[in-house]
């Protein structure tokens, strides 16, 4: 059995929907991923939702999926079966509920599409089971079918907010009640989103410049800039950050200091991984004892920024105001009269 690359088939749906996207998307329903790091940056999922929302486009959160053990995987704490299993096991809770399942994270979203391919192993798959089997002998809560098999025929197709957001961009436009006002923007993709297996298919796809950000600043009416580490690491590099945080830091501190150089007014970024390493107070104060330069570029998520641009009301986006002091200028730049 071949376990097919699970990600949305995105050529095709412009082929099919050259001017209006969102067509693809009315009768689907969609799931929103849970990634952990977006406990720190709530705008993140309301950002997105309320989108949804205002769409009429159908979506909910399964409720019973966990993290997608990217970050353990990554650094060696479990293997590629256990790795495999825990994901099996978040597919066939979403598998329930949606057609499609969106992600904010590069990291979740790259695990899950990782997870599945890890199954074509012979030896993979059969570990695999084997502890989806462990799991069903320990739960008596077995409410559906096949819960803890690995599902060979699976409908479900995973898609990232930066993809989704550039197919329907044209309806993201007319929604929002902003624009960024010329807004010098450096743009961040991150190494999970520039490296994607699901774009390694062709040499086309493999060699084909990531320009979707930019493009998207451009049409909210910001300026993106170039700048020399633009598609370079935000420095979290999975166990790096934990084993060598004095020199993973100092890759952190290239990056921001790059996109300060171009003097950019804020960075973008489509990942709240990446977002926590850039934006973290303490980071920043390490960075300074450190190498003694303080930065003080603002940095914000892709959904952040649609929830500010579409002018969320105060009590639905307070968490992208007064409880991240680092949106705080920006906020006041786009939404004054």
């Amino acid at each position: 059995m071949e376990f097919s690359n699970l990600a949305l088939n995105l050529d095709e749906i412009e082929k099919k929907f050259p001017d209006n996207a969102i067509e693809f998307f009315k009768d689907k329903k969609l799931c929103l991923f849970k990634a952990c790091l977006e406990k720190y940056f709530p705008g993140v999922r309301w950002g997105i939702q309320d989108l949804l929302e205002e769409l009429q486009l159908k979506v909910e959160t399964c409720i019973n999926q966990s993290c997608c053990s990217g970050t353990f995987f990554q650094r060696n704490l479990i293997t590629r079966a256990q790795f495999a299993a825990i994901n099996e096991r978040n597919l066939n809770e979403m598998n329930q509920l949606a057609d499609l399942v969106l992600f904010s994270c590069n990291g979740c979203y790259n695990s899950l599409l990782r997870g599945r391919e890890f199954l074509n192993n012979h030896e993979v798959r059969k570990k695999t089971q084997e502890i989806l089997n462990q799991l069903k002998e320990k739960d008596n809560t077995e409410n559906y079918p096949g819960k803890y098999e690995i599902l060979e025929n699976l409908n479900l197709r995973l898609v990232h907010d930066l993809d989704f957001l550039y197919l329907i961009r044209n309806e993201v436009l007319n929604s929002l009640k902003f624009d960024l006002k010329n807004l010098k923007v450096a743009v961040h993709y991150g190494c999970h989103y520039l490296n994607l297996s699901r774009d390694k298919r062709t040499a086309e796809t493999y060699l084909k410049d990531k320009t979707k950000l930019d493009e998207l600043v451009t049409l909210f009416g910001g300026n993106p800039v170039d700048y020399q580490e633009k598609e370079c690491c935000c420095g979290w590099g999975a166990s790096q950050l934990v084993i060598h945080p004095k020199e993973a830091l100092k890759v952190t501190l290239k990056k921001l200091k790059s996109a300060e150089s171009v003097n950019a007014d804020f960075m973008l970024m489509p990942c709240p991984t990446c977002l926590y390493t850039l934006s973290k107070p303490e980071y920043r104060e390490k960075m300074k004892k450190w190498y003694g330069e303080r930065l003080d570029i603002p940095t914000i998520h892709l959904n952040e920024l649609i929830a500010i641009l579409r002018g969320c009301e105060e009590d639905r986006c307070i968490t992208l105001r007064r409880k991240s002091p680092r949106l705080d200028e920006i906020f006041e730049i786009i939404t004054q009269q």
